[in-house]
């Protein structure tokens, strides 16, 4: 690849799964040597049924860990097939439990896991560890704020493929472009905050006055979610140029795949600081927004 170039993600994050068949032998095996049991295994599209308990398997990213008890901690993941999962994992503080070292912020594992009153991981399997990110303190800093943004503003047991998937695409935009500028670091979080906006339903108008509809616009209206011309204009309304709603266009509107040169990347991060103020007090009312919702 030419120096400078950007590395875009070449595939779904489907294709680097194994089959549900394959992962059901593999989990056959684990279930018979540490149960000790000949389990009845059935197969659906991410379900194992043992005889005493029913167990899953799906790819999730990790969002956040929190300690229970003296030994234990409390992931919370947003997964392939259930969106965001908070799972209990046993023994996992203990200085010798093989499962920690599988559940470092950022990582995509393949896990296994039980539901019931305590949901609990059984297993985890890291499939991609995001060694380059996790060696330079801004993109780790990135990362988390990326997984901590999903978890505040996702609900558990809902199933979000178009997010799985967005931070499939980032973090791999990430971990392979970032060493050619840091830069594609700051990059990377404000094309995640627009397009996780726009996931959540909460992308802001930006054809014409969110009013009127007139074209010539100078503000954006936090209330309105959108473009405001002078006659529509409110206290409080954010000036804005017209170079600068045009890179807000191609945060929320372009797919990841055009970002494919610095260029284009340097040019949109001479806009940051205003970009990045609007993108983050926009997030903090919908933010508000989703708590009042589910108050």
């Amino acid at each position: 690849m030419p120096p400078g170039r950007i590395e875009l993600p070449s595939q779904a994050p489907q294709a680097r799964i194994l089959s549900v068949e394959l992962r059901g032998l593999l989990f056959k095996l684990y279930l018979n040597f540490t149960l000790k049991a000949k389990p009845f295994i059935l197969y659906t599209k991410c379900r194992i049924q043992n005889t005493n308990m029913d167990y899953y398997l799906t790819e999730a990213f990790i969002l956040k860990k929190e300690i229970s008890g003296e030994k234990d901690n409390i992931y919370h993941f947003f997964t392939k097939d259930f969106g965001r999962l908070n799972l209990l994992a046993k023994g996992t503080r203990d200085i010798l439990a093989k499962l920690a070292g599988h559940l470092e912020i950022p990582a995509l594992v393949e896990l296994t896991f039980s539901l019931g009153y305590r949901p609990r991981l059984i297993t985890a399997l890291e499939k991609e560890p995001y060694l380059e990110v996790k060696k330079n303190e801004k993109a780790l800093s990135a990362a988390f704020q990326i997984a901590e943004l999903v978890d505040e503003l996702t609900i558990i047991d809902q199933k979000d493929l178009e997010l799985f998937k967005l931070l499939f695409d980032v973090l791999y935009f990430l971990e392979n472009n970032f060493s050619k500028s840091l830069k594609i670091v700051d990059f990377c979080w404000l094309y995640f905050e627009a397009q996780f906006l726009k996931l959540l339903g909460y992308k802001p108008f930006l054809d014409g006055c969110v009013e009127c509809g007139i074209r010539d616009t100078h503000y954006f209206s936090f209330t309105r979610r959108g473009l405001v011309c002078l006659k529509h204009f409110s206290k409080g309304d954010l000036s804005i140029s017209s170079i600068q709603k045009k890179y807000l266009k191609f945060l929320f509107d372009l797919p990841l795949t055009k970002f494919s040169s610095l260029p284009l990347i340097n040019q949109i991060l001479e806009e940051k600081k205003p970009l990045e103020a609007l993108l983050n007090q926009f997030t903090l009312i919908v933010k508000f927004d989703i708590f009042n919702e589910y108050i």
